[in-house]
């Protein structure tokens, strides 16, 4: 892999990072150089997942929801490693599946602030960083849920809605500090969040998508790398599906 693909030198911060797409990503950024916090609410997990990827791996308990946790979040990255290059927003969280009529007040305002707030509140925190070193990359994980109405997730495909037009306001404003933002839209991928619909598929014999292919967290994980490096120096406020056409 050529030098200028490479992510030597750089600091990245990846949410959600404890198992499945996230511990993939932050996996496939070690890979290429990058020293890595990971950030999550399982403790134990998260630890695991920095262990393995050596020395330049720092786990920070996070829970997105608490903007008093960003705070800690970015402090701890900058007195460690002293900068920030690349953020990745994964954390996701979604309700029970209902009709947004049944949806509670609870069951959205922690839907909105775990998938939006928190991916703009740290996007915000970390943009002086990501300036003050000559730009980065920020990739924010939205849902094919987000381009399409999926009946009984209307609550998480707007939050998901809001996060790709999200992506495309701070890629716009941002540009002039050499910031990229985009965002994936991933179909279904083989994660415990997508397990119950999962498993529902695998017992009717249901199609998932045109390809009949259920994502793996590392298919993700392949297209951050290329989101966050020069490789991609001419792609900012893109949302890129990657769901073996399952809205085609």
């Amino acid at each position: 892999m050529s030098t200028e693909y490479r992510l030597d030198g750089k600091v990245a911060i990846v949410t959600g990072a404890n198992r499945g797409i996230g511990a993939a990503i932050a996996r496939e950024l070690a890979g290429i150089g990058a020293s890595v916090v990971v950030a999550a609410r399982g403790s134990e997990a998260l630890e695991e997942v920095a262990r393995s990827l050596g020395d330049r791996a720092l786990a920070v308990r996070t829970n997105v929801a608490s903007v008093e946790d960003l705070d800690r979040l970015v402090a701890a990255t900058l007195e460690r490693f002293g900068g920030i290059d690349v953020l990745v927003n994964n954390a996701g969280t979604a309700p029970p599946g209902k009709q947004i009529y049944n949806v509670t007040l609870d069951e959205w305002q922690a839907t909105l602030d775990v998938n939006l707030r928190s991916a703009w509140y740290l996007s915000k925190l970390c943009h002086p960083h990501l300036k003050q070193r000559g730009g980065g990359a920020i990739v924010n994980l939205a849902s094919t849920s987000g381009l399409h109405h999926d009946i009984g997730l209307g609550v998480y495909g707007i939050s998901k809605a809001a996060v790709v037009m999200l992506t495309t306001v701070c890629a716009k404003e941002w540009a002039r500090d050499s910031i990229r933002v985009n965002a994936l839209a991933p179909g279904l991928v083989r994660t415990e969040l997508a397990k119950p619909l999962i498993e529902y598929i695998d017992s009717h014999g249901v199609k998932p998508n045109p390809m009949n292919l259920i994502g793996e967290p590392e298919d993700i994980a392949r297209l951050v790398r290329f989101l966050v490096t020069d490789e991609s120096r001419l792609i900012t406020g893109d949302v890129i599906r990657i769901d073996a056409g399952e809205i085609i």
